[in-house]
């Protein structure tokens, strides 16, 4: 598939991400549901983080990066339209990122737009200056202002999708 002018592919099915052309797909009940490769994600506001302690949920470490770069998952959730979504939906919206490899991460939309969360959960194409590492694949998540930042680290990211939940009582 050609991307546009601007690079970002909108669509209604999900694009899997392949890592020869890697894309991410941003889906669920949004305005602009839209497929994104890593040249229309470096046209988004860049952001950077490091230096970076990975552990994982037990403290022990996972990785020392001297810096990432990416965009904020905020910004490709506004870009998809999520902020068109009315108030009373948006407070019962979750955020599902999916990796390839079946692991995934769930961030609140109270988290993402109205906590320290959200400024810090990046969409990551570039480490230490350079293309993400194989092991990560063309694409990796972090929440970098979570307590310990391996939980919430995927490789191999392929979809970011949004669902909204009603709890009912019993």
């Amino acid at each position: 598939m050609q991307d546009s002018p601007a690079e970002t592919v909108c669509a209604q099915a999900p694009v899997e991400l392949a890592l020869a052309d890697a894309r991410l797909s941003v889906a669920g009940p949004l305005l602009r549901p839209c497929s994104h490769s890593i040249r229309s994600l470096r046209r988004l506001p860049r952001h950077e983080l490091g230096p970076v302690q990975v552990n994982c949920f037990t403290g022990r470490p996972v990785a020392s990066v001297l810096s990432y770069a990416g965009a904020r998952l905020i910004d490709l959730l506004d870009d998809a339209g999520l902020s068109s979504t009315p108030r009373s939906r948006l407070k019962r919206c979750v955020i599902l990122a999916g990796s390839q490899d079946g692991y995934q991460a769930i961030f609140s939309w109270n988290e993402l737009y109205n906590s320290p969360i959200g400024a810090g959960v990046l969409v990551l194409y570039e480490r230490d200056g350079q293309a993400l590492d194989t092991h990560l694949g063309e694409l990796s998540l972090i929440s970098a202002h979570d307590t310990q930042l391996g939980p919430r680290h995927l490789r191999l990211l392929s979809s970011i999708r949004s669902a909204s939940f009603e709890l009912r009582s019993a």
